[in-house]
């Protein structure tokens, strides 16, 4: 059943059910939403795709069923709302979704500014829509789902027409699916642009949405990337997984000597000088396609060195079973960046993998000057932004790490 302004499909027919064998009620009414394989019937096949969730044969809640992955249920709602229905469920599916927008709505209405027009406008469970993000570039608004059975749910011509009435600013409506799909992505209202030029803490940044990383860039680090800003005045500044040189950008317009850029892939270099021709920067910037592990051995051998090393390299554990060899890539990396900094100089260490807790990753720092008989200052401790918000029971959509050391 579909309506044109509704932010939900909602399936005809029966709806199927998925059946608990362990209570995880307590879980979910602290405000946890996930639910794993083993909390389910083995023997029962569902299918993927919007389901009743019941415990004794009552109702516990509403959601989607992913029944190809160990995370097997995100939860929607519980039965026990007061705006449920259970006679009419497209009804209460209804009500459910529009008031989880008007709450994400309500905590961002008051961000864009003139220094700013990039944010993340819906963060999945954080803003309690599982699966659905939406990060706004300026006029452009691009939608993302993490699962076939999610995107489905959500309907995305009623979200473009939310999305305008409540930003009147935007002409562009894009769906992203994965780079590497058959078809990359879906034009749902509007034109999309071949660049979409943006602001974030008044830098310009332009991103070629549809080959992108993620939607376009990465909003997350924006508090980082501002506090970079602010300590690199007249400081030579390495940024290693630099991508399209977003630190890079604020480290030069903050009074940096020199800026040097290292990512393995080419074209995030080529779109790294875009970025500084946007900004009209001028200082010299150093733009190396090159794998920072290969780079980073090659400049201790030269005995290269920087007054401020950034080493923010992709997620090195990807899920759970993966943290053990994680923990030793990190140490690694992070332990030989530390060879590049000079005396007194500043690291910036970070890890966006949600399978590494806040105690792992300040351990890991700690680990990694330990392994070059060197001490470190922590001056900064910090995280994703506002518009990233995540449910206090669930720690690990609590993410992204970012720790700013003084190396003594």
């Amino acid at each position: 059943m579909i309506e044109t302004n509704s932010l939900i499909h909602f399936p005809e027919g029966k709806i199927p059910e998925i059946h608990l064998v362990r209570d995880v009620s307590k879980h979910l009414k602290r405000g946890h939403r996930w639910i794993f394989a083993d909390c389910f019937d083995q023997k029962e096949r569902p299918q993927s795709g919007f389901s009743i969730l019941k415990s004794r044969n009552e109702i516990l809640g509403f959601g989607i069923v992913q029944a190809d992955t160990q995370l097997r249920f995100r939860v929607f709602c519980l039965g026990e709302e007061p705006f449920v229905r259970n006679n009419n469920l497209f009804h209460t599916m209804n009500v459910w979704s529009e008031l989880q927008w008007k709450k994400a709505i309500e905590i961002r209405k008051y961000f864009t500014n003139d220094q700013t027009n990039s944010f993340r406008l819906i963060n999945g469970e954080g803003d309690g829509m599982p699966g659905l993000i939406i990060d706004i570039y300026d006029d452009t608004a691009v939608i993302k789902h993490d699962h076939e059975a999610v995107e489905k749910f959500w309907n995305h011509q009623g979200i473009a027409a939310k999305l305008v009435i409540d930003f009147p600013v935007i002409k562009s409506v894009y769906y992203k699916r994965r780079n590497d799909d058959e078809i990359k992505g879906i034009e749902i209202l509007g034109s999309l642009r071949d660049e979409v030029l943006f602001k974030e803490n008044g830098s310009l940044f332009a991103t070629n949405i549809r080959d992108a990383a993620k939607t376009g860039f990465f909003l997350d680090q924006r508090d980082n990337r501002k506090l970079i800003g602010q300590f690199s005045h007249q400081k030579s500044v390495l940024n290693l997984f630099s991508y399209t040189a977003g630190f890079s950008v604020f480290a030069a317009k903050g009074g940096a000597t020199e800026v040097t850029s290292v990512d393995i892939a080419k074209a995030a270099t080529l779109a790294a000088g875009r970025n500084f021709e946007v900004n009209q920067i001028k200082i010299k910037h150093e733009a190396i396609a090159q794998d920072a592990f290969v780079f980073i051995d090659e400049q201790i051998k030269e005995k290269a060195k920087w007054d401020l090393v950034i080493t923010d390299p992709p997620s090195f554990a990807p899920n759970q079973k993966a943290v053990e060899t994680a923990v030793e890539a990190y140490v690694k990396i992070f332990s030989q960046s530390l060879k590049l900094v000079n005396a007194n100089g500043l690291f910036a260490a970070s890890s966006c993998s949600s399978h590494i807790s806040t105690d792992k990753f300040l351990e890991i720092c700690r680990e990694s000057f330990s392994k070059n008989r060197k001490k470190g200052t922590l001056v900064y401790f910090g995280g994703q932004p506002f518009d990233h918000p995540y449910p206090i029971a669930m720690e690990e959509l609590r993410y992204l790490k970012f720790a700013l050391f003084r190396v003594d």
